[in-house]
């Protein structure tokens, strides 16, 4: 067990890696402390913080539960845009001409995000794995906000019932 304590903080430092393959690893290395891993990550010399701690709950995740809620603010990990969710597919639903194009191509078994890119009249598709929760709390300009939620509250927007349009 000592051993695997040492291991901990090398876990701790790749929760940001964008491999697909490395974050694999990494919950598979983590579900094995099991029960102890609280214990465990807590006995470190720099425990982690509040955002590495949910970070490794949504990475350790059995179930295929989105990660992230319609409303809630977030960042994508490589390209660094700030968007908010509008939608969620539990996996993707693009087509394979689209997946084959995308540069990065996560894992289409994964819940699958319709974002509203701040600063633009965009909305890209990115999986579960290529997101984090964007903490700034700051509004997302982006025009197509209004169309589909109806207020902005705590950091997080309201969803209104105009449904997303699919296809």
């Amino acid at each position: 067990m000592d051993r695997d304590l040492e291991q901990l903080p090398h876990l701790i430092s790749l929760l940001d890696d964008p491999s697909e393959t490395v974050q694999a690893s990494v919950a598979d290395a983590l579900r094995a402390f099991g029960d102890s891993l609280n214990e465990a990550l807590d006995s470190l010399a720099a425990p982690p913080d509040d955002a590495q701690r949910m970070a490794i709950r949504r990475l350790i995740a059995e179930d295929d539960a989105p990660a992230f809620a319609v409303g809630q603010l977030v960042r994508h990990k490589r390209y660094a845009y700030r968007g908010v969710v509008v939608d969620i597919d539990g996996t993707c639903q693009a087509s394979d001409e689209w997946y084959q194009r995308n540069q990065t191509q996560p894992g289409r078994d994964q819940p699958w995000y319709h974002v509203l890119v701040d600063g633009s009249d965009q909305s890209y598709y990115p999986a579960q794995t290529s997101l984090e929760a964007d903490v700034s709390g700051e509004e997302v300009y982006n025009s197509y906000v209004s169309e589909f939620f109806s207020d902005f509250l705590d950091g997080s927007y309201i969803r209104n019932d105009r449904p997303w349009p699919k296809g």
